[in-house]
C-alpha cells in the first residue's frame, strides 16, 4: 500500500523543488538588475570607470592630421588601398530615371571621367567646352553657387566689383574682359573650372585666389562655368539677341520724352 504512494510523493517533491527554484530566481532578479547599474555613478569621481568591454573602450584612434607611428608613412589619414573600386552609397545599378541620383553618387566616387572631374581631355589639354549637359536646372545651380561663393569678390554681374573685391589689395579682373571670353588666354572652360575648385597661383607663386573645392563639387564647378558664360553673353547682348516676341515688344514701346533744357 505504501509503494502506491511513491509516484505522488515524487511529484510533490518536484513541485516543491520548482517552487524553491522560482523563489530563488525571483530573489536574485533585483541583484542581477542592480549589478550593471553599479557601474553608473551619479557623482563625480577620480576613480577610473568600470569597463565591461575594455577592448571597445581602449581601441586605437587618431585625430585628423595626427602623426601615426603604426604606418610606415606616418600618416593617420589613409588612402584607399590600391585597386579598391568605389561603388556608391547604394548597391543600385539601373538606367531607369529613378536611379539617377544613385548613379551620380557612384560616378562622383569613381571620378573616372577626366573631362568631367578634372577638366582636361585625353591628352591632358584644358577643355574648351562644358562636358555636362547645360540645362536650366544647371544654370540655376550655377547662379546659386556663384552668388554664394563668387559674387562677394567678383560681383553679382561678374565684373570684379563685389563688396569684398573692391576692398582687395589689387583690382580683381572682370569676367567680361576679352581674356576670359571663349578663345581668350584664360577663357578655356577647363581653366575656369580648375580655378573654381583649386584656386589660382600667380606668376610669382603667390596664391591670388583660394580654391573652393571644399564647398563645390565638380558638377557645381561646371554649373558655375555655365553661369559665367551666361553672364558674359548677357553683358554683350544686343536687342538682336532677344526672342522676336520680346524684341518686337521693346521696339514698339513708347520712348520716354527727352527732358526739357533748363528744367526744374
Amino acid at each position: 500500500m505504501s509503494t502506491s504512494t511513491w509516484p505522488g510523493e515524487r511529484a510533490t517533491r518536484r513541485r516543491k523543488g520548482a517552487a524553491r527554484a522560482l523563489a530563488c530566481a525571483a530573489a536574485m532578479l533585483p541583484v542581477a538588475i542592480a549589478l550593471p547599474m553599479a557601474g553608473c555613478r551619479g557623482d563625480r569621481s577620480d576613480n577610473p570607470p568600470r569597463q565591461f568591454f575594455p577592448d571597445m573602450d581602449d581601441q586605437p584612434r587618431w585625430k585628423a592630421q595626427d602623426r601615426s607611428e603604426f604606418f610606415a608613412d606616418g600618416r593617420t589619414m589613409r588612402q584607399p588601398p590600391q585597386g579598391a573600386v568605389a561603388f556608391g552609397r547604394s548597391p543600385v545599378v539601373s538606367d531607369e530615371p529613378w536611379a539617377s541620383t544613385y548613379t551620380l553618387q557612384r560616378a562622383q566616387l569613381l571620378k573616372a571621367d577626366d573631362r568631367v572631374y578634372r577638366g582636361v581631355d585625353e591628352r591632358g589639354a584644358l577643355l574648351t567646352t562644358i562636358p555636362v549637359e547645360v540645362t536650366p536646372a544647371l544654370l540655376d545651380r550655377g547662379q546659386n553657387r556663384f552668388d554664394i561663393y563668387c559674387a562677394a569678390c567678383h560681383g553679382i554681374k561678374g565684373d570684379g566689383k563685389g563688396l569684398v573685391g573692391q576692398s582687395w589689395a589689387y583690382p580683381l579682373p572682370s569676367f567680361h574682359d576679352d581674356r576670359f571670353q571663349p578663345g581668350g588666354e584664360s577663357g578655356a572652360e577647363g581653366h575656369i573650372f580648375d580655378v573654381a575648385l583649386n584656386g589660382f597661383v600667380g606668376p610669382t607663386g603667390r596664391q591670388l585666389m583660394p580654391g573652393y573645392g571644399h564647398a563645390l563639387t565638380e558638377h557645381d564647378a561646371w554649373a558655375v562655368v555655365a553661369y559665367i558664360r551666361a553672364l558674359q553673353r548677357a553683358h554683350r547682348a544686343g536687342i538682336q539677341d532677344l526672342p522676336e516676341s520680346e524684341r518686337t515688344q521693346l521696339q514698339g514701346a513708347p520712348q520716354p520724352a527727352p527732358a526739357a533744357e533748363g528744367g526744374s
